[in-house]
């Protein structure tokens, strides 16, 4: 008989509870159901941009295919998986402002779509700059050339951002601005014929 099992019998003798020996846990089925739900939650929380970044990557290999209806169908479920990733939104932008020069409606759809994105990913300057054309393609000279200097705050050293600013702003009939975005150009691309031509045209007083 050994130390511990003669210990619990005089224990037992004196009326005194035995001491019980502590058990190694064992992980029962409802602790398993538990731990998988939190790796799957943590899983999707981590990993949920490169699951939208996959959807929208497939999404432009249907547009490369010319399959645009799929790609569109891909675009907005990258939306969905992670209105944070920009590029999804950018993508079933620019596919419905393929129809936005001509179409009223595609536009309206055009600008909808890229507001939605600019509210989740408002630092991405690209969407700004695709608000921008939008507008442009409409003739809302005004809110293009709003579109575009957010975007340039974001993008300082694109010139075609500073450049689609001056044309909104010439074609509103605000000649003095539009000079001072071509003068931007002309930071970044001091060769920009358009820019120097413009410049030393309204500049010298010429109309």
């Amino acid at each position: 008989m050994t130390e511990t099992a003669a210990e619990t019998i005089a224990a037992r003798d004196r009326g005194a509870e035995p001491a019980v020996e502590p058990q190694p846990y064992i992980m029962r089925t409802y602790d398993r159901w538990i731990v998988l739900v939190l790796v799957v939650v943590l899983g999707w929380v981590i990993f949920r941009p490169l699951f939208a970044f996959s959807v929208y990557y497939r999404g432009l290999s249907f547009e490369r295919m010319f399959q645009m209806t799929t790609a569109l169908h891909y675009y907005r479920k990258s939306t969905q998986v992670d209105a944070h990733v920009p590029f999804g939104w950018q993508g079933w932008a620019e596919l419905v402002m393929m129809r936005a020069p001509s179409d009223p409606v595609a536009r309206a759809d055009a600008i909808s779509i890229l507001r939605r994105g600019i509210a989740n990913n408002p630092t991405y300057g690209p969407l700004e700059f695709d608000l921008g054309r939008t507008y442009f393609m409409g003739k809302n000279y005004l809110q293009a050339r709003e579109a575009f200097v957010r975007a340039a705050r974001l993008m300082p050293n694109d010139l075609f951002t500073w450049d689609y600013a001056a044309w909104s702003s010439f074609h509103a009939g605000d000649v003095r601005t539009a000079l001072s975005y071509w003068h931007q150009v002309l930071r970044i691309d001091p060769g920009n014929k358009v820019a120097r031509q413009q410049i030393a045209h309204y500049e010298d007083g010429r109309s």
